[in-house]
């Protein structure tokens, strides 16, 4: 995949993200179908990476009634080109990177770094659970903070902060929602979460369904602990007053499922709410979906049409290559078997209305000469535009040129300040290889007298330091406005 199919790409996912991540937002969130949601915010982001990479619908070609380029030559033989969708910019030149080359370094940068600062985090929590003191049990491993860290969970390892003022009633339910964490495996939906957003970075989309995530974590593991707590102990006033407990407590890593999560008023609510699942809201995602699709092909359609299969192509090819033959052959016979001297043939081939359907012509244009390649006196080349410009002594560029001739204008006498023509002379000369102006003459004048007191001026100019390319003098031609006010 070339960069800019990956940028494309990258676009591509921008609508349906967006749109997965608005069902998600308007219709799910207030459900308490938490494992719908986990899955759904889990698949969104393969659902809109896969979306644009789809095969696009076989529609017929000649829905678009476009005309195919071809290829001409004097000897008759033109190279027909398919109606093939351009999917890629002209190359940039070697000299330097296009600005799609620049946009795709900056995308990859961003890619390494987040995948990195994944790598990071990842790294450093792994260290921190070897470093702290540990109780291997059955299915985790609980590792004790000391206060370093809240009630939190990754992976199987189980941070305890044993300085919390827990009861033990308190302390079961607490424990129970970590290990709701770790037994539901939380702990790689945030890594995958976290890899994509690295991979989608420039999508804002991409940087709101992992909150959504985490938000669905903790209803998972408090529907779990609510429904183990003991009957002595109500579970949301002790979610609420760990909460309020942490707000000036220790930060913890993003990667991490801590008890003291936010969204206290949003876990409590939706712990206390008995309103059944209305499971219409899930069957939403799949009419998103199918627009998404339909808008896509529709988009494809109008910026081309669709990309032929390889038998469509043969076909079109054959039918092509057959009807130029015969276009060829009468085009031999009304010229007699003979080219007509001075003229080139053209194929033409154009889509008609009906499925299949090309019609090819054959015509003559005449030949258009080249322009002549202006040289100077001695039959050297002539730049207009070199590695390295002439400049007169001082330097300054054209603006210093331009200011040197009208500096050194000498009106006619005819002529006095207040009635001296206001506009433009447009002037070319020619700077040889030896810095010598030759070749002085009027492109677009103003008035015959001022004329030629440009073209005096432009005679008067100091040598040149020659222009230079690939480090030899060359001649190079100047064209100026010389502006009277």
């Amino acid at each position: 995949m070339s960069i800019f199919s990956l940028l494309i790409w990258l676009v591509g996912t921008l609508l349906p993200l967006g749109a997965l991540w608005l069902v998600y937002r308007l219709a799910l969130r207030g459900e308490r179908c938490f494992g719908y949601n986990r899955a759904f915010l889990l698949l969104a982001p393969l659902l809109a990476a896969a979306l644009p990479l789809l095969p696009r619908p076989a529609l017929p070609l000649w829905l678009n009634s476009s005309t195919v380029a071809v290829a001409t030559s004097k000897t008759g033989v033109a190279a027909v080109l398919l109606p093939v969708v351009q999917t890629e910019p002209v190359a940039a030149s070697s000299a330097g990177w296009s600005a799609w080359e620049w946009l795709g370094a900056v995308y990859l940068a961003g890619v390494a770094l987040g995948l990195g600062r994944l790598a990071w985090q990842v790294g450093r929590l792994w260290w921190l659970a070897r470093r702290l003191p540990r109780e291997v049990r059955s299915s985790y491993v609980l590792a004790y903070t000391g206060g370093q860290l809240p009630v939190s969970s990754f992976g199987r390892v189980v941070f305890w902060d044993e300085t919390a003022h827990l009861l033990p009633a308190e302390a079961a339910a607490v424990l129970t929602h970590e290990l709701a964490h770790v037994q539901q495996r939380h702990t790689f939906d945030v890594l995958w979460l976290e890899a994509w957003r690295a991979v989608l970075w420039p999508n804002p989309f991409a940087h709101l369904l992992l909150p959504a995530l985490r938000l669905t974590h903790e209803l998972l593991a408090d529907r779990a602990a609510a429904g183990g707590a003991s009957q002595e102990m109500v579970y949301p006033t002790l979610l609420a007053r760990l909460a309020a407990q942490q707000l000036s407590g220790v930060a913890y890593s993003t990667l991490l499922q801590p008890f003291t999560f936010s969204f206290t008023l949003t876990r409590i609510a939706m712990l206390q709410n008995q309103v059944p699942v209305r499971r219409w809201k899930q069957w939403l995602v799949l009419p998103a979906l199918g627009g998404l699709f339909f808008l896509g092909s529709h988009a494809a359609l109008a910026q081309g049409g669709p990309v032929p299969s390889a038998a469509q192509q043969k076909a079109w090819q054959d039918d092509i290559a057959r009807k130029t033959r015969i276009a060829e052959r009468e085009d031999s016979i009304r010229t007699g078997g003979k080219y007509e001297p001075g003229t080139t043939q053209q194929v033409n081939i154009i889509y008609g209305n009906k499925p299949g359907e090309a019609v090819v012509t054959v015509t003559r244009v005449p030949v258009r000469p080249a322009p002549p390649q202006p040289t100077t006196s001695g039959g050297k080349k002539v730049f207009t535009y070199v590695e390295q410009m002439p400049q007169l002594p001082g330097g300054g560029g054209q603006a210093a040129i331009v200011n040197t001739i009208r500096q050194n204008v000498e009106y006619p006498k005819s002529m006095t300040k207040g009635n001296t023509p206001k506009g433009k002379v447009f002037a070319q000369f020619t700077v040889n290889e030896k810095g010598e102006v030759r070749e002085t003459k009027i492109v677009k004048g103003l008035n015959p007298a001022l004329d030629n007191a440009v073209l005096a001026s432009i005679q008067q100019l100091p040598r040149f330091e020659p222009g230079r390319q690939d480090g030899k003098p060359v001649a190079v031609s100047f064209t100026v406005p010389v502006t009277f006010l």
